[in-house]
């Protein structure tokens, strides 16, 4: 019976003497199944007649279990080690897996080297290794080519690493990596590149990246990229960095954009340009920046160029500085302006200087605009002159400003007009001053008006003039006042006309101070009234005198109250008058006082008439004495009421009898008091009549008074009549007399 139709079971149990006597044509018959059933004492019992009998498809029967048993002695020929699959290679002991030559290595199918494990592949030899097919390098997996060493990986072929799949590649360590060599790195495909974790890419050296093509370069992925380090970057070329994708630049840091070498730098093309990012902008040193032509200057957008560090600004050099667009300077910040140096900033052309908005011309440290030529300031727009800063303005020389059209100086503010030098002011020609406003020349300053020769002064319109500030007039020297004419001094508003300094209103001749109106004269404060001089005041024409408020004529000193003329007192109104204070109206003359009408004098205040002495009440005709009323007339002391002629008690008015207080009837000389003056007296003013008065009263005084009058007088006035006034009461008189009166009235002579 053949041995094939042992079972498995039977093949098993066979007894290893048995065995051992079964010839190579028996062990030939063993089917694939019958050989993995084999005990492993039988295993062990194999001959090296019997292994050799054994064909690569029998060998493949054998189970991991048997094959650590297979005696040393037994030597596997080529067909039979080839059948193995990667199980029974591992599990084949050291002795029989050591006498697998190099050269077979490369014959094992995929499948079987795809299965050694790990401590077989990395217990490979470099020449082992070096013989693996592509086929076969294909198949390692992950954990196999983990296993690999550095030295392994150094003796793969540029054939085997590129037969490498993506995938594979992706496994690779940074170790691993790091230690391929060039000719290994030239082999890599784009896509192995592109493959590469980002540590793995890292862990090239700059030497290994400096050998990437141009078609590995295109092939790196963003992440990657960004995974270099600086020390990469500083080893390409120009080539290289034009092989990167566009849209790799963003990913890369500002310091590794920036380790690039000069060539590198310089070699960017536009589209790369523009795809840096304000980020690596701001990060270029300015010695790297020195690196950039100035095409590739130019080629900044304004956002980029706008990320430059005030550094960068400061280090451009002339050449940089001449390609620079309008789209980038109209984008420069402040701050970015500032970091122009005045050297650089002279440099700029007219149409560069000419480009920038006006928000950054005002931006322009004062230094930097100094540096600016006097062609280039007489260019700048309106707009740009608007946005001139004060202290911009205060740098403009003489010749800057003469190269200002009529229309850009017209676009000066006031404050920028004030912000010119005394000197810059004053060297404005005929026209330039011509066109000036009234709010501009309000914020001139007394030393900048001071600068203006009279000629240029007296050229200032009347339009102009409104304009000049209240401080600025306040601070100008009698000298300087003196240079307006009047027709300039015409033209000052009231405001500016209160702010003129005392000295100044003083210093006003003449002709200057008679040419005001009526309503620059109501503009005067009472401070400045009071300065007037006599003479000034006595060349006051009547209509600015009829100007003048109350409070005003009560400003007056005793001195320009004294120098009043005639016709100037006569034309002043009652409230006039009667505002004067006490001292200047105390020193009018006689003549003065009596140019005052009748109804002026009736406006004089109850304060002028207590303060008047009987001299000042001389000074009064009998007319304007009469002219008095009731209040006023009670209102003068009894020393001035004591004070009166026989004359003046004369110029009288019963009326005014009747505004007499006790006191004043006591001091009146009451025997020049005339009958109808006496019947001026009211009931009141009879019941507290003094009793010298009443005694004092003639007999025609006596019967002078009124039936009216009578019942005014006290019992102790009648009680007091002499019998001679008694005597001369008349019928009226008695018929008068209250009850009380009659008990008390004494008898008749």
């Amino acid at each position: 019976m053949p041995i094939s139709y042992l079972s498995a079971a039977q093949i098993s149990a066979l007894d290893p003497n048995l065995f051992q006597q079964l010839s190579s044509t028996k062990i030939g018959q063993l089917t694939q199944t019958q050989v993995g059933a084999l005990s492993v004492t039988n295993v062990e019992a194999l001959t090296t007649v019997q292994a050799a009998a054994l064909s690569a498809t029998q060998v493949k029967g054998f189970t991991t279990s048997q094959i650590p048993h297979i005696p040393d002695a037994v030597v596997f020929d080529s067909n039979q080690l080839l059948a193995l699959n990667g199980a029974q290679l591992n599990a084949l002991n050291e002795t029989q897996f050591g006498r697998i030559a190099d050269a077979q290595f490369g014959q094992f199918s995929p499948a079987a080297i795809s299965g050694l494990n790990t401590t077989r592949l990395s217990g490979l030899t470099s020449a082992q290794v070096a013989a693996l097919t592509t086929s076969q390098v294909r198949s390692l997996t992950n954990a196999q080519l983990a296993a690999l060493t550095v030295t392994d990986i150094g003796e793969l072929s540029a054939t085997q690493l590129g037969a490498m799949t993506n995938t594979q590649m992706s496994w690779l360590s940074s170790t691993q990596a790091g230690a391929l060599s060039s000719a290994q790195v030239l082999a890599l495909s784009a896509s192995q590149i592109g493959s590469l974790t980002p540590a793995s890419l890292s862990a090239l050296t700059g030497d290994q990246v400096a050998l990437l093509n141009a078609t590995q370069l295109a092939g790196l992925t963003t992440v990657q990229v960004a995974s270099l380090s600086a020390a990469d970057f500083a080893e390409l070329s120009s080539t290289q960095v034009l092989s990167l994708q566009t849209t790799d630049f963003a990913a890369i840091s500002a310091t590794n954009l920036w380790s690039l070498g000069t060539d590198a730098i310089q070699g960017m093309s536009s589209t790369l340009f523009s795809q840096i990012t304000s980020t690596q902008i701001a990060g270029l040193s300015t010695t790297n920046f020195a690196k950039l032509s100035p095409t590739q200057v130019a080629t900044l957008s304004p956002t980029q160029f706008g990320a430059l560090s005030t550094d960068n600004i400061a280090a451009l050099s002339d050449t940089q500085l001449a390609a620079l667009t309008v789209s980038q300077l109209q984008g420069l910040s402040p701050a970015q302006l500032s970091g122009f140096s005045p050297t650089q900033f002279s440099r700029l052309s007219s149409s560069q200087i000419l480009s920038l908005k006006p928000a950054q011309i005002g931006s322009l440290s004062a230094e930097n605009f100094s540096a600016l030529n006097a062609s280039v300031v007489g260019a700048l727009s309106t707009s740009q002159v608007a946005a001139l800063s004060p202290y911009q303005a205060n740098r403009l020389s003489s010749t800057d400003l003469a190269e200002f059209n009529l229309t850009q100086l017209k676009a000066m503010g006031a404050g920028l007009i004030g912000a010119l030098s005394p000197e810059v002011f004053a060297s404005l020609d005929t026209s330039q001053f011509s066109v000036l406003t009234p709010t501009q020349l309000s914020a001139v300053s007394v030393s900048a008006l001071d600068a203006l020769s009279s000629t240029q002064v007296q050229a200032l319109t009347t339009t102009q003039i409104t304009g000049l500030g209240s401080n600025t007039i306040r601070a100008l020297t009698p000298a300087e006042f003196g240079v307006f004419t009047n027709t300039q001094v015409l033209a000052f508003t009231t405001v500016q006309i209160a702010a003129l300094s005392t000295t100044n209103l003083v210093g006003l001749d003449t002709s200057q101070l008679t040419s005001l109106t009526s309503t620059q004269i109501s503009a005067l404060t009472t401070t400045q009234i009071g300065a007037l001089t006599s003479d000034q005041v006595s060349h006051l024409q009547l209509r600015q005198i009829y100007a003048l408020t109350n409070g005003q004529a009560a400003a007056l000193s005793p001195t320009s109250a004294a120098a009043l003329r005639t016709d100037q007192l006569s034309a002043m109104s009652v409230g006039q008058v009667g505002s004067l204070n006490t001292t200047a109206l105390a020193a009018l003359s006689s003549t003065q006082i009596q140019a005052l009408s009748n109804t002026q004098v009736q406006g004089l205040s109850a304060v002028q008439l207590r303060s008047m002495t009987p001299a000042d009440l001389d000074r009064l005709t009998t007319s304007q004495l009469s002219a008095l009323t009731p209040t006023q007339f009670g209102n003068l002391s009894t020393t001035t009421v004591e004070s009166l002629s026989s004359t003046e008690i004369g110029a009288l008015t019963p009326t005014q009898m009747a505004g007499a207080t006790t006191a004043q009837l006591s001091a009146l000389d009451i025997e020049f008091v005339s009958p109808s003056q006496l019947a001026g007296l009211t009931p009141t003013q009879m019941r507290v009549l003094p009793m010298e008065v009443l005694a004092a009263l003639s007999t025609s005084q006596i019967a002078a008074l009124t039936p009216t009058q009578i019942p005014g007088l006290t019992t102790t006035h009648i009680a007091a009549l002499t019998s001679a006034q008694v005597a001369a009461l008349s019928p009226l008189q008695l018929n008068a007399l209250t009850a009380a009166q009659v008990a008390v009235l004494p008898q008749a002579a």
